[in-house]
């Protein structure tokens, strides 16, 4: 992880959605933004209803 702004520039530490999407992956999810410009931005995480037999198998 590197931040890409100081502190200064923006409040936080930064890490917050890299630490979404990691939980999102580890869980067969992705992270997704919608943003408009002078609007904002929304960050979103799909994650499957059901684990697949794989990442069953690695979450034991």
């Amino acid at each position: 992880f590197k931040r890409l702004h100081s502190t200064s520039k923006f409040e936080g530490s930064g890490i917050g959605l890299a630490i979404c999407r990691k939980i999102a992956t580890k869980h067969g999810g992705y992270i997704f933004a919608d943003s408009t410009p002078g609007k904002g931005s929304v960050f979103s995480i799909a994650i499957p209803k059901e684990h697949s037999p794989k990442m069953a198998a690695q979450s034991a």
